[in-house]
């Protein structure tokens, strides 16, 4: 069985929508991911899971004292973690997938937008997610919503998108 990843992004402190999501988990994740803008520090996310933790800071994350963005592998992908904000993905992902060709990532996972997304783009080898928000939705109807990525044994990976 494939490796599973937890990914929020924008509780913006709310701490009982996080707690949701990684309760409902418990037990089945091999990894948290947070895109920014937790307005926790580091430590305190980490202490909120027994696995290894991944995040990038926000553009709200005032006493993150953390790194603006992660890479990290996992079953033969490498992983890039960012907010988003500093690549202008309010207005597409354009500059987003270059990064991730510049670092040689294959898997993205931004936040910043509030909104739920998934493209793939194959000519590129590179797929962005996005989880949405776990607590300040911006999609209609505006629903929290995280995702779970899983890593199936023939190498490819399988979202799946949650709403609170």
């Amino acid at each position: 069985m494939g490796k599973k990843i937890l990914v929020v992004s924008d509780n913006h402190g709310n701490r009982a929508n996080l707690e949701v999501a990684l309760d409902f988990m418990k037990g089945k994740i091999d990894a948290l991911v947070h895109c920014g803008d937790s307005e926790f520090t580091p430590d305190m996310l980490r202490g909120m899971t027994n696995c290894p933790v991944y995040l990038a800071e926000g553009n709200c994350d005032y006493y993150f004292a953390g790194d603006s963005e992660d890479i990290f592998e996992m079953e033969g992908h490498v992983c890039f973690v960012t907010h988003g904000n500093q690549y202008g993905v309010n207005w597409g992902e354009d500059e987003l997938l270059d990064k991730a060709l510049e670092m040689g990532a294959d898997l993205v996972f931004y936040g910043h937008t509030h909104v739920p997304a998934y493209h793939v783009y194959e000519e590129e080898g590179v797929t962005i997610f996005n989880p949405g928000s776990i607590a300040q939705p911006r999609q209609m109807p505006p629903v929290p919503s995280f995702l779970v990525v899983e890593f199936k044994e023939n190498g490819e990976v399988e979202p799946h998108f949650y709403k609170l």
